[in-house]
């Protein structure tokens, strides 16, 4: 069967979720399925196949349609209207899988998938990056199968877009074999490199909704100011970010980090004494998985889909309560035997998710053609 994943977020020039999601799709598959025939597409004027990322073995073929790389008017009218349905029929496609976005190609004799990771323009009014909503819900009235990452976006879609519950299926990620835990050199070598001279807590995350103001708060309020670093990896507003842990009388107590490698990530999972992460909104909450499997203890959010991927294993808060942040932040410092029990629930916990499951999950999503 021809499988025809959208493949073009593969080149972004800045990891992101989404990027994150569609490199673990097709590796998955291409590690899992040898069924199939999969043909990753991309969209260039420029570049051929060999320049694309993404596997190229087998059964995994890359080809490049001649669209603009950029957005442009009628760009994607042109791509959803003419250039795909013709790529569709000339190749006998009986999958396409859209990983993300707005709209979906017409065509009756193929099953059209969308994954759809949240739904926070609607559930809490997000206005960073804004969802086309209105566009969201002509995509889905076209779709066959809705593709979500979490029970709770199951649950959003089916509140407030009316998606029938037979056509959306749970499809759980998984973090990277990357992300284990490192050596104590790679640890020394990143507390070297961000001046880390003392033990630190960490959180990951710079859109609004990861809720870094609160975090920042939380921990000036803390005990434990004075003996702990608070480490900040993002990449928006950091001006704002320190004009308020200058106001809170903590600005030497924190160390923000722009865009990080992935080694300095994992070495910073590995050596943090806890990872905070009380976000507002997660559709998956990937991180999370991130931070156990490299042995971090977890404080993150008892709203969205966090406490589905964290389960027991975590420190769960009301995200928007301050004070219930602040207690988490001090329970984890004093507690060093409850820090060791969330190591090792972390572990067991990570292992439910993996691309392995996955990809199995999704071999069953596109055998409905």
């Amino acid at each position: 069967m021809n499988i025809c994943i959208e493949s073009q977020l593969l080149n972004h020039h800045q990891r992101s979720g989404l990027m994150t999601y569609t490199e673990g799709l097709v590796n998955g598959m291409s590690r899992h399925d040898y069924e199939n025939q999969y043909k990753l597409i991309y969209y260039s004027l420029r570049r051929g196949a060999d320049m694309m990322p993404g596997p190229s073995n087998g059964n995994f073929q890359k080809i490049v349609l001649k669209v603009p790389d950029r957005q442009m008017m009628g760009r994607q009218w042109w791509l959803d209207c003419v250039a795909l349905p013709a790529f569709f029929k000339k190749n006998r496609v009986k999958v396409f899988h859209r990983p993300s976005g707005y709209t979906m190609p017409p065509g009756n004799n193929i099953l059209k998938v969308l994954t759809v990771h949240d739904l926070r323009t609607l559930t809490i009014g997000d206005r960073f990056f804004t969802q086309n909503v209105d566009n969201y819900r002509r995509a889905l009235a076209r779709v066959d199968m809705c593709v979500v990452v979490s029970e709770c976006t199951k649950r959003d879609l089916m509140e407030h877009m009316k998606v029938d519950e037979k056509k959306i299926r749970v499809t759980y990620l998984g973090a990277d074999e990357r992300f284990r835990p490192a050596s104590r050199e790679e640890i020394s070598g990143v507390k070297e490199k961000y001046n880390l001279n003392a033990p630190f807590l960490l959180s990951v995350g710079s859109v609004p909704r990861k809720n870094i103001d609160r975090i920042l708060r939380a921990f000036a309020a803390s005990l434990y100011r004075e003996k702990f670093l608070l480490v900040l990896c993002c990449h928006v507003e950091m001006e704002k970010h320190r004009q308020l842990a200058e106001k809170l009388g903590i600005r030497q107590r924190i160390r923000l980090l722009g865009k990080l490698t992935d080694s300095d990530l994992v070495a910073l999972y590995s050596g943090c004494h806890c990872f905070v992460f009380p976000s507002l909104y997660e559709g998956f909450g990937l991180p999370i998985v991130e931070a156990m499997q490299c042995g971090a203890p977890v404080i993150t959010s008892n709203m969205s889909s966090c406490p589905e991927v964290a389960g027991d294993a975590a420190i769960l808060v009301n995200p928007v309560e301050l004070g219930e942040i602040t207690e988490a932040i001090n329970q984890i410092c004093r507690q060093e035997r409850l820090r060791q029990q969330l190591v090792h629930k972390g572990f067991e916990r990570a292992k439910i998710f993996s691309w392995q499951k996955f990809a199995e999950d999704m071999k069953k999503v596109y055998a409905l053609a």
